[in-house]
């Protein structure tokens, strides 16, 4: 699933470089090109199918957008070679969204893919939550942290479900991403008398021995969802028991709401559209028009449950691997706005108006299919729940400002929809 939402924050950006121990005349090309901001240049150095698929105008957008995003390149270095004939030369970048892999064939740039940031040797802890509240799933135990109010008998509780990507109980991937904006939404539900309840996701953090061998669909998500639901409801400290689903988080906490019957259900920047036709927008406006031709003719096999063998582009053959395609096959399989239809619980659907990742028409989308939806779109609110600019480059610095508060009016508003939710009996 990283390329649903990962690729919306293809707004990356290449600039200064310090060569490793090993170095390809190419990708020291590259990075010196880029610093110059010399498209031309840089187009030069691809290969035949690389001209074919990005074509000059194609990579001139291209450099643009990754110069507004990640700031300039503070680090080369070889990363192996993914096939025979081929080398991977990863890009660091000054702000550590993600990184950039050159696929390199005969001395000349073959590909360029998307890649998680790399944590840093020397980079802060994460912030440490205790470690109180967890379930087994039968490969292994889910870590997560509750957090209390300081109340008089019973209190709501919300489950927080955090999105795609390797997503901690803090809302933070590392390197990637630190936002600790689920750590500051229990601290603020809690001032407002609510509990939560956080956790690691299966193979991060302390739910790293939970994470199965075989191949990860998002079915098993859903069911480690179900799983706290069901003790949330069988603990009889809490009044009620609230879904709160984030990004790909929303699909999955709807789905475990259908199945386990919390008091209500919320979805913060969840996607309304079909998955297959998301992607394809994002291939149309990133890609060559010969990759986006086969990119939507690989969609459209996983979405007729058909896994891809063929020869892939370099471009498209780290996307399509075979344990994304079985991830996407599965979570393809559900149509997100028929599922919130089934919904009789009450629901909020909230998005916001400078998400970068996830436009507002998706919550409009979902609250027309549950017409008895609450539905709220936090003007100058992003992905990460923070207060943001449209501006691409500022919006995407606020992904590592772990001290920048919530928007402001989010957890009030929260606050609120839950305290009206009738208790259960």
């Amino acid at each position: 699933m990283k390329l649903i939402y990962l690729s919306l924050l293809f707004a990356l950006t290449v600039l200064t470089v310090k060569a490793q121990n090993e170095t390809n005349p190419a990708v020291e090309k590259f990075a010196r090109f880029y610093k110059a901001n010399q498209a031309d240049s840089i187009f030069s150095l691809f290969s035949p199918e690389m001209k074919a698929a990005m074509k000059i105008e194609s990579t001139t957008q291209f450099l643009a957008q990754v110069n507004g995003s990640l700031g300039a390149i503070v680090k080369t270095r070889f990363a192996g070679s993914p096939a025979s004939g081929l080398s991977e030369y990863r890009l660091s970048f000054e702000r550590p969204v993600v990184e950039l892999a050159l696929i390199i064939k005969d001395n000349l740039i073959a590909g360029i893919q998307q890649k998680a940031a790399e944590a840093a040797k020397n980079d802060p802890a994460p912030v440490e939550s205790p470690d109180n509240f967890s379930v087994n799933n039968k490969v292994g135990d889910l870590h997560g942290t509750i957090l209390l109010p300081k109340a008089d008998g019973k209190v709501p509780v919300v489950l927080m479900i955090g999105g795609s990507g390797p997503t901690d109980r803090n809302m933070n991937q590392g390197q990637a991403l630190k936002s600790n904006s689920f750590l500051m939404l229990a601290e603020g539900l809690a001032v407002n008398g609510i509990a939560s309840v956080r956790y690691d996701k299966r193979g991060v953090g302390k739910s790293i021995a939970a994470h199965h061998p075989a191949e990860v669909k998002l079915d098993d998500f859903i069911d480690d969802a179900q799983l706290f639901v069901v003790k949330l409801k069988a603990d009889p400290r809490f009044s009620k028991v609230i879904v709160l689903g984030h990004s790909e988080g929303s699909t999955i906490g709807l789905m475990a709401s259908l199945a386990t019957k919390p008091d209500a259900f919320i979805s913060l920047s969840g996607v309304g559209s079909d998955i297959a036709d998301v992607m394809k927008k994002q291939f149309k406006a990133l890609a060559g028009a010969e990759d986006f031709k086969i990119a939507a003719e690989v969609l459209d096999s996983l979405k007729a449950s058909k896994m891809v063998n063929r020869n892939l582009p370099p471009a498209l053959s780290s996307i399509f691997t075979p344990s994304t395609q079985a991830f996407l096959i599965s979570s393809m399989k559900y149509n997100v706005t028929q599922e919130i239809s089934k919904l009789k619980i009450p629901v909020l659907i909230a998005g916001g108006s400078t998400d970068l990742q996830v436009a507002g028409e998706e919550a409009q989308l979902l609250a027309k299919a549950n017409p008895k939806a609450t539905l709220k779109l936090f003007t100058g609110m992003n992905h990460v729940l923070k207060p943001a600019p449209a501006d691409r480059m500022l919006n995407i610095q606020t992904y590592n400002n772990p001290e920048l508060p919530l928007h402001e009016e989010l957890i009030p508003y929260l606050s609120g929809f839950i305290n009206k939710i009738p208790g259960r009996k």
